[in-house]
């Protein structure tokens, strides 16, 4: 243990920041999955159905009411043009945030009964996604910049803590007024874990404004806009293409069918975890590097990150028949089979991250836009073909394809943006046609217990093999930052 902790002491700070970071990231989410079979137990499959299309719904509706400047493409851009002072920044773009919420809650409250129509949702959720829409932006933007700058410390605290009383918070309140038979379990589960998480987000919203001591800048508000404001189709596009499946699958095929995607849907986010945390690392040093225009040391730097990205999402889809059986019941079973695409999708998403910041750098909104709502017609399309002919679990490989079609596009845009080769598009082509087929393979491998075990005892050995490429590449992206 001694040694152990020398050598965390000793760690080169980028590599630090980097497992912290992972270590975060599994834990705040991996604090939904050590909940979710208590919860999937407490709830019916159509209260657990309403809970995931809230989110979804929630993820769509913030794209508005956040003008899009939450978003990783715009928010490191802003963070790099703005180093000399982020926190004034910051809390501008919360001036943008607010403003735009407070217009969003009265054209709500105007048309009440037609937008709670719209969404499936009761007044009180929707009550509560505009307050998590006015305190969200304080608590990624704070978080951002702390990881920005590397300060991992305070980010762990923050996050993991916050998860964390969300959820005891959450189960303590639903297990609470299950006793008393209240009918209404889904809105207890949003409502005792948001006011946790907006509660959070109002004190980070007090730390930003005391600190960048500018709420209005005008000329800065219309420079923001003007990329931004394009941006709302990418960003819609981008958020219905992880959330329109809940939702169509609920209207189409049930809340209860919707729930069993959802928790699909989540298990196979296990492989994002780790690229959240890489792309704390990948995004400063893209944009300098792009800056600076030294396209080898990004080619050379992000081979090692997608390779590790892509392991983790086939193993995640050769575990799912135990992940399942452990999260949910025996009614939830069925849900395996969607989660090999769904996994396939999260390593295309992390491509997508690699190519389309090459657009976010240049700020070309149109080509951005043009893409992610090609994708979203094409996923939205495909979805009201297959789920209505071959079921709910068509909703995965119809989300593949269009994230396939998101990422050709975007490789498109960077050898229209660039004349030179920034990124190894055969490398690219080949590790991409690798782990979709591992995931999609794995489909015939859950009825064979022990060959699965040993495939990703032989993908954790490659990663074990790999792992001096990969902490290079950590601590090369530091240095050369």
């Amino acid at each position: 243990m001694k040694q152990l902790l020398n050598k965390l002491k000793n760690m080169p700070e980028s590599l630090k920041a980097t497992l912290v970071f992972a270590i975060a990231s599994f834990a705040t989410s991996g604090i939904n999955y050590i909940t979710t079979p208590i919860f999937t137990r407490l709830l019916t499959n159509a209260q657990y159905g309403t809970v995931s299309i809230y989110n979804s719904w929630f993820a769509i509706v913030r794209v508005f009411a956040s003008m899009t400047l939450i978003f990783p493409g715009v928010l490191n851009v802003g963070l790099y043009e703005h180093r000399d002072n982020r926190w004034k920044y910051l809390s501008t773009m919360l001036g943008v945030t607010t403003v735009t919420t407070a217009v969003l809650a009265v054209v709500t409250w105007l048309l009440a009964d037609q937008v709670e129509h719209l969404l499936g949702l009761s007044g009180s959720l929707i009550t509560l996604m505009l307050l998590m829409c006015l305190s969200q932006p304080a608590t990624t933007f704070w978080t951002f910049k702390q990881r920005y700058e590397y300060r991992y410390k305070a980010t762990f605290v923050v996050s993991v803590g916050s998860a964390v009383l969300a959820q005891v918070v959450a189960i303590a309140a639903v297990m609470l007024f299950d006793a008393m038979d209240y009918p209404h379990l889904d809105q207890v589960r949003l409502w005792s874990a948001g006011i946790v998480n907006i509660a959070v987000g109002m004190a980070l919203f007090g730390v930003i404004c005391r600190r960048g001591k500018t709420f209005v800048d005008i000329p800065l508000w219309k420079r923001t806009v003007a990329v931004a404001l394009p941006l709302i189709p990418h960003y819609l596009g981008s958020e219905m293409l992880s959330s329109i499946d809940e939702i169509m699958i609920g209207r189409m095929v049930g809340e209860d069918k919707a729930g069993i995607y959802s928790l699909a849907a989540i298990i196979s986010a296990i492989g994002v975890l780790l690229w959240r945390a890489l792309n704390v690392m990948f995004a400063p040093f893209v944009n300098e590097k792009l800056g600076s225009r030294d396209f080898a040391s990004i080619r050379r730097n992000v081979k090692p990150l997608l390779e590790m990205a892509g392991i983790l999402c086939v193993v995640a889809a050769l575990a799912a028949p135990e992940i399942i059986g452990l999260l949910a019941t025996e009614e939830y079973s069925e849900g395996i089979y969607v989660v090999p695409p769904i996994a396939a999708g999260v390593f295309i998403h992390a491509l997508y991250d690699v190519f389309s910041a090459v657009s976010f750098f240049h700020k070309k909104s149109m080509r951005i836009m043009i893409a992610t709502v090609t994708a979203a017609i094409v996923n939205v399309t495909l979805n009201y073909i297959f789920i209505l002919n071959f079921g709910y679990l068509a909703a995965g490989y119809t989300t593949l394809i269009s994230n396939i079609v998101l990422v050709a596009m975007h490789y498109w845009n960077i050898r229209k943006i660039e004349k030179e080769r920034i990124y190894d598009g055969k490398f690219s082509l080949l590790l991409m046609a690798a782990v979709v087929g591992g995931c999609l393979l794995c489909n015939l491998l859950y009825g064979m217990t022990l060959v699965r075990y040993l495939v990703m005892l032989g993908l954790f050995a490659l990663m074990f093999v790999r792992r001096k490429g990969f902490i290079h590449a950590l601590i090369s992206m530091k240095n050369e930052k």
